[in-house]
């Protein structure tokens, strides 16, 4: 598997970003529009379908790379409604795996796991980790033997990790958010949920991308800071 550096997947996103701005004429303003991303710079489109899922697993989506698709799960689109935010993030992760590990050549040739030769494998991230399934669009026998056969298949983490990079660099652009964060006192919990509002991301994913770009830092009580750095200084000078 390929090893990508953030600076490198950051550029890959912003590139993606650029292309939709020149399709567009228009400058990119939150909440960035990654459904334009997928369909029209990277020609990938949206079904909403039944995914099966085993006890314990809960399946948000998923991409069949042949078809060129982004699978979301049907049966929790209430779990989408209650938690704003995760849709976005979870459409940026399966772009991410299409734009930065699928081979796009190979993609018309069979390949081990083809039941009926039109790719109908996803990767979708579960607790166990990112894994190929099948989804509901195959749910013959055969499918759902090779289901069990390949349901411990964990994503690498650097994988993982990568395509979560991605998602966050497309939702939440790091010189567009960086000037966002810098006008606001992120030491206060309420000024963060407002920032987090306005790039329809969840709280959680814009605390881990301020503290990719070194505009947040929290302590293990929960206590915010507006970097590392601040945080240092303020526990010297508690000495």
């Amino acid at each position: 598997m390929r090893i990508l550096r953030n600076q490198e997947i950051e550029e890959i996103a912003a590139s993606r970003l650029a292309e939709l701005e020149r399709q567009l004429g228009r400058p990119l303003s939150p909440p960035i529009p990654i459904d334009l991303v997928a369909e029209k710079v990277l020609g990938l489109d949206f079904l909403w379908e039944s995914i099966d899922e085993l006890p314990g697993e809960k399946i948000l989506g998923g991409l069949i790379a042949k078809k060129r698709l982004i699978v979301l799960n049907d049966n929790r689109k209430g779990f989408f409604t209650e938690k704003p935010g995760v849709e976005r993030s979870t459409k940026g992760h399966e772009m991410g795996h299409w734009d930065l590990f699928i081979d796009k050549g190979s993609l018309d040739h069979p390949t081990l796991f083809d039941v009926e030769g039109d790719g109908p494998f996803a990767f979708r991230s579960s607790p166990a980790g990112d894994v190929a399934i099948i989804t509901a669009l195959n749910r013959d026998a055969e499918g759902r033997e090779l289901l069990r056969q390949i349901q411990a298949r964990a994503d690498e983490p650097d994988e993982a990790r990568a395509v979560n990079r991605y998602a966050a660099a497309l939702s939440m652009p790091a010189d567009m958010i960086r000037a966002d964060a810098m006008k606001i006192d992120r030491t206060h919990w309420p000024n963060l949920y407002r920032l987090a509002e306005k790039y329809e991301v969840t709280i959680s994913a814009l605390r881990v991308r301020l503290e990719q770009i070194g505009l947040l830092y929290v302590d293990e009580r929960g206590k915010l800071y507006e970097s590392r750095d601040a945080a240092s200084g303020q526990m010297m000078l508690g000495f």
